[in-house]
């Protein structure tokens, strides 16, 4: 919707939802998804700057260690990371770790647009 990117749920496995299409831990998960993720931006013209905020689900709550280390990676500077929202339920037991994204992509490589 316009410079507006809202995303449905994407999560660490393949195209679909079958169990065998996800890899096995929770560090891969989150991998692939964030990797999807800057995919999508991309593919739309953005990238994971142009994320205003994350809604993350995680199966078990031991989950967010990994994930606030791979957090830390992708967005080295706190001062400048997206808002996040951590929720544990995920919708299937071999879905580790999903997400969903906000984000306003920039207008003609104009971020003051």
């Amino acid at each position: 919707m316009g410079d507006l990117l809202v995303t449905g749920a994407i999560h660490g496995g393949g195209r679909g939802s079958a169990p065998a299409d996800f890899p096995p831990g929770m560090a891969e998960q989150a991998r692939v998804m964030f990797d999807r993720v800057a995919a999508l931006l991309e593919a739309e013209g953005g990238s994971l700057d142009d994320v205003a905020k994350f809604s993350i689900r995680i199966a078990e709550p031991a989950h967010r260690k990994e994930l606030n280390e791979q957090w830390c990676s992708l967005f080295p500077d706190p001062s400048s990371r997206p808002a996040r929202q951590v929720t544990v339920g995920t919708t299937q037991p071999h879905i580790l770790v999903q997400c969903e994204v906000l984000a306003v992509l920039t207008v003609d490589g104009d971020r003051d647009a």
